[in-house]
């Protein structure tokens, strides 16, 4: 009976570990670092302006969709979000299935123009959302994102990212530390190999 070749053998279970260790990163369920929200509301088809002053829906995209609220005058956390929604998407590769929103609760100053400005300063495939405030409202209402504007014309503003999944249910919300904590980053390749 012919001996077993060592150095074979070897080659075998080292090639069998690397596919294990392979499928475990692949296939094993990852643990998502924002916030659930546990009824997954789906969200209304409000029809708002792109920047290019198209009528849009935020359900006109596939895949996922990163959803926030925010204004172009903002001084401080809108800008700061932008960066690290930009960071995030570019990180990511800038993935085909994924699409990032800045709908604005400034109508009356972020017109499309000023709009398509500001956004494409961080990333020409981000899409920025206006028009009537009413349906603005309605929007923010469905994504529980309230605002209101001040005497000195400061929108204030809730300032989360929502994650939203193929069928537009709101799954996820990341708030400002967390996204300063870059815990999008970590997630979002996982959110586009589909683990919602």
């Amino acid at each position: 009976m012919k001996k077993a070749n060592p150095t074979l053998i070897t080659l075998i279970l080292g090639i069998l570990v690397l596919l294990g260790i392979w499928a475990y990163r692949e296939f094993a369920p990852v643990q998502l670092q924002g916030t659930p929200v546990q009824a997954m509301p789906v969200i209304p088809e409000i029809e708002l302006t792109d920047t290019n002053g198209q009528p849009r829906k935020i359900q006109d995209s596939e895949g996922i969709k990163l959803v926030f609220f925010g204004f172009t005058r903002c001084p401080d956390v809108c800008p700061a979000t932008m960066s690290i929604l930009k960071r995030a998407y570019e990180g990511a590769g800038k993935p085909q299935n994924v699409k990032v929103f800045l709908v604005s609760v400034d109508p009356d100053t972020d017109t499309p123009e000023v709009l398509k400005a500001y956004v494409d300063k961080f990333q020409s495939d981000f899409v920025g959302l206006t028009g009537d405030a009413d349906n603005i409202a309605k929007l923010a209402n469905a994504f529980y994102v309230g605002f209101n504007e001040n005497p000195d014309g400061i929108v204030t503003h809730t300032d989360t990212v929502a994650v939203l999944d193929e069928q537009n249910r709101m799954r996820l919300i990341y708030n400002q530390e967390k996204l300063g904590k870059g815990l999008l980053d970590q997630d979002l390749p996982a959110l586009v190999r589909g683990s919602l």
